[in-house]
């Protein structure tokens, strides 16, 4: 699993390319299947068909030996393996990473101790709770309703983490197992070109020695860009809730969300009357950040 993961980090463009090729069924372009295939989705020969470029070059940028795709044959790519907004955003953004030679995205935050302090303060101001992740999915900020709101979990410095390694994740979401699809997809999407940066691979290389559903999700490569979603939650401290996450990006960080979960029904909202009053009882230090 480690292998395949450090490969996957290697050549991102590769790598997505091959995982979103088998995902396509020849049907869905018309295409007849026949007979004796021997892989699962569409051939490179397919691809660079539907594309309008050659075999020999689509099998190069799989290959990770060209790394310079046009604009043109970037969208042309995205129209044959069928990627929605995201996903296509997304191979954008990898193919641009490589083309300008940058690389990765440094490992920074991003974000200054001035304007997280600020951050900090808005996120006290907000009655619902709010967290603010980065690209990684690390928890860098949280109010108190926030805190009280996965109380229970554990590995909280980091969302994948909690999802996937906290002994009492599949209890705690109700839709673990849409979460953890969510959170993978999310994850990559987050992430774009610093795909291989050094602590992301850290983290991806845990996740998926210690979850065989987070590496095989990670190994779809699947993108999913969240703005609002339901999230239902079994609370150890109020029973079951249901929150309507919001998914705000802060401008000119570098792609720092804050997420705000606001109640969907009457019972979530008399349950967060008693999330304020727990969390004027606890201690306001997170209960784990690492």
């Amino acid at each position: 699993m480690e292998s395949a993961v450090a490969k996957a980090l290697d050549s991102p463009v590769g790598e997505f390319l091959r995982a979103r090729r088998r995902q396509v069924r020849p049907e869905q372009h018309g295409l007849v299947p026949g007979g004796g295939r021997q892989v699962a989705g569409l051939r490179r020969d397919e691809v660079a068909l539907l594309a309008g470029i050659s075999t020999d070059y689509y099998t190069r940028l799989e290959q990770g030996r060209e790394r310079h795709p046009s604009a043109r044959v970037v969208d042309a790519l995205s129209a044959a393996l069928l990627l929605d907004r995201a996903s296509a955003r997304y191979l954008r953004e990898i193919t641009a990473s490589g083309a300008a030679g940058t690389g990765a995205r440094p490992d920074a935050d991003g974000i200054g101790a001035a304007r997280l302090g600020a951050v900090r303060s808005l996120l006290d101001s907000v009655a619902v709770p709010a967290i603010v992740v980065n690209r990684r999915l690390d928890v860098i900020a949280a109010n108190a309703l926030g805190e009280v709101l996965h109380e229970g979990l554990e590995h909280r410095g980091n969302y994948a983490r909690m999802v996937f390694l906290s002994p009492g994740a599949r209890e705690f979401f109700t839709d673990w197992p849409a979460l953890a699809v969510c959170v993978v997809a999310a994850l990559r999407a987050s992430a774009g070109p610093a795909a291989d940066s050094v602590r992301l691979e850290h983290l991806v290389g845990e996740l998926a020695v210690r979850s065989e559903v987070f590496g095989t999700a990670w190994a779809r490569h699947d993108v999913h860009e969240k703005s609002f979603d339901r999230k239902r939650f079994r609370h150890p401290l109020v029973g079951p809730v249901e929150f309507d996450q919001h998914v705000l990006e802060l401008p000119g960080s570098d792609g720092h969300r804050i997420w705000a979960y606001h109640p969907a029904d009457r019972a979530t909202e008399e349950a967060l009357l008693s999330f304020a009053s727990f969390a004027t009882l606890s201690d306001p230090a997170p209960a784990d950040r690492g």
